[in-house]
């Protein structure tokens, strides 16, 4: 992935019409995601071969994925960014750590290389698959953590100055925003990766703990009292936000870009979870409402009299709500009783 500088003098002003025209060609890059898209579309026509039907959501889902690590790295935010605005370039990491390996990820190409391949190949690919090397760094933890030193490695460190005079380091923090990204991701948000299914109640505070880590960035980076990255700061343009205005733009880009993206995602898992009908979700399900109806026994107030401790007694004895009537009217009044507690107390 290689740094080239823009043809034809000065940068222009950064403007929606430039947000969306501005382009670079760079060969590396492009020799790159086309190699991987065509790996990928090989894959299909394999698995068709062997007698598999490949969702074609899924195939546009990667391309969708290479593409817009293509439109980071080529387009405006990869122009822009790389020429002194600091808040541009972290619309390029937003996209490249986790805008282009999530949708990588909807594209399950580890399952799609087990579909394109047969006999002693697709053995060896499995066993790879669930060693204890793959297994370990496909692990939850191990994703976050990787996601968390990449943010904080290049974020909150003088990585950033270092970098703007090395095109190969500039290439590496692109690597590892792609690769930490899909990570991450690919355990959480698919069940593409090896492994036992995760529990949703993990996955989402999995996906809370990463919009945590984006949180503390934006928040480091909106305090700022000078420029964080000088040399960074010394190739903006004239008519750029200042340094110091910049580098709070970026914290802004990051702490509510990268916490929106997240949420959206907690969003779509808990969606996922919602109308999943295996066993493992159900069992989760359970457990919370368990947990809710545990806790709800415990309220009430000595107030309300014989009435109410008979309904947390019933509550607390009760196996299935839905199943029995007379707990779920317990349920019902202490929900009343606390929606009434609540506005005797205003």
């Amino acid at each position: 992935m290689d740094h080239s500088m823009t043809m034809g003098g000065p940068l222009a002003p950064l403007t929606w019409a430039q947000a969306f025209t501005t382009w670079r060609f760079a060969p590396v890059t492009t020799a790159l995601l086309s190699l991987a898209l065509l790996l990928y579309l090989g894959g299909v026509v394999a698995a068709h071969r062997n007698g598999t039907r490949w969702p074609i959501a899924r195939t546009v889902a990667f391309t969708a994925g290479l593409a817009v690590a293509g439109a980071a790295i080529m387009g405006s935010p990869g122009v822009y960014g790389d020429s002194g605005l600091l808040w541009v370039h972290m619309i390029e990491h937003l996209m490249l750590i986790m805008a282009s390996p999530w949708l990588l990820c909807l594209g399950h190409p580890e399952t799609l290389l087990l579909r394109a391949t047969r006999g002693a190949v697709r053995e060896r690919v499995e066993s790879i698959r669930r060693s204890w090397f793959v297994r370990t760094l496909r692990s939850p933890l191990t994703g976050l953590v990787v996601y968390a030193a990449v943010l904080f490695g290049v974020h909150l460190s003088g990585f950033m100055d270092v970098m703007m005079g090395s095109p190969g380091l500039m290439a590496l923090e692109r690597a590892l925003y792609l690769g930490g990204g899909y990570l991450y991701f690919s355990r959480l948000l698919t069940s593409d990766s090896p492994g036992v299914e995760l529990p949703y109640p993990l996955r989402l505070f999995s996906l809370f703990m990463g919009m945590s880590a984006d949180t503390i960035v934006g928040v480091v980076l909106l305090q700022a009292t000078s420029s964080p990255f000088p040399s960074y700061a010394r190739m903006q343009p004239s008519w750029g936000p200042g340094p110091l205005a910049d580098a709070h733009g970026a914290g802004a880009v990051m702490w509510i870009g990268g916490d929106g993206l997240m949420f959206v995602m907690m969003l779509v898992v808990a969606a996922r979870w919602f109308t999943d009908r295996s066993p493992e979700a159900a069992r989760a399900g359970a457990f919370l409402e368990s947990a809710r109806q545990a806790a709800l026994a415990g309220t009430g107030h000595d107030t309300y009299g014989d009435t109410a401790h008979q309904d947390r007694e019933r509550l607390r004895t009760s196996g299935d709500v839905d199943e029995d009537d007379a707990a779920l009217a317990a349920y019902n009044a202490l929900l009343a009783d606390l929606n009434r507690t609540s506005r005797d107390g205003r």
